[in-house]
């Protein structure tokens, strides 16, 4: 049975961005169509009502009964003095929520052009984190309060939920759906050959042949050996 992942993007639309005049809302709601896409590929259940109401997710997540509960925000701080970079918040960092977060860090934290404050951060009381039934990600995705930041966020908002998603799939095990492409095209390739028979008459070897062909038998040749 597939694995069902909840995705909560912002509903934060006050947060206004350093460029591009647009706000953590818009943003996260695009983030959040790219992650769903992916995952949907990859094989999970996937679950996103863009929603106002925070509260009404959880409860909806919960009824939905997710496995993981991946909310999706992008960061700022009230003296803007952060150069940027991912965070990951958790309830704690108990085996399997940090192995998961560290799993969603791992592929998003490389894009981020920020570093200073790129880390997993434990937030017991973020009500996303607490009252989620399923494993619960709270991804803080690069700072939209700076310049580079915020540039970063709009052109690649793509990108941003592609990497969430890659985490999820490399926490459950999942191939990449890209990967399954690759070992597809790979099969589809690659020829095996079947040998019915050796004889040591090539009168032989073509009776045998024509009967093969009158069965239905297509592609057989006869050649000589090595």
């Amino acid at each position: 049975m597939a694995k069902r992942i909840y995705i909560s993007p912002s509903n934060q639309k006050g947060n206004l961005y350093a460029t591009g005049n647009t706000n953590e809302k818009v943003q996260c709601h695009k983030i959040a169509k790219a992650c769903v896409n992916y995952l949907k590929k990859a094989g999970f259940e996937v679950k996103c009502t863009y929603d106002d109401d925070m509260y009404k997710r959880v409860r909806e997540s919960n009824d939905y009964k997710a496995d993981m509960h991946v909310a999706i925000h992008t960061n700022a701080t009230a003296k803007h003095n952060v150069t940027g970079g991912t965070q990951i918040l958790l309830y704690d960092l108990s085996d399997e929520r940090k192995k998961a977060g560290q799993s969603v860090y791992n592929r998003l934290a490389p894009l981020t052009p920020g570093k200073s404050a790129e880390r997993l951060i434990v937030k017991p009381d973020f009500y996303e984190c607490k009252a989620t039934s399923g494993l619960a990600v709270y991804v803080e995705a690069e700072f939209h309060d700076t310049k580079e930041g915020s540039d970063f966020i709009i052109k690649n908002t793509t990108r941003i939920g592609e990497a969430i998603a890659k985490g999820v799939c490399d926490y459950y095990g999942v191939s990449l759906p890209e990967d399954k492409k690759t070992n597809a095209s790979a099969e589809a390739k690659t020829l095996y050959t079947v040998q019915t028979g050796a004889f040591s008459s090539k009168k032989n070897a073509q009776s045998h042949l024509d009967k093969l062909k009158k069965a239905g038998f297509e592609g057989i040749i006869v050649r000589k050996s090595d």
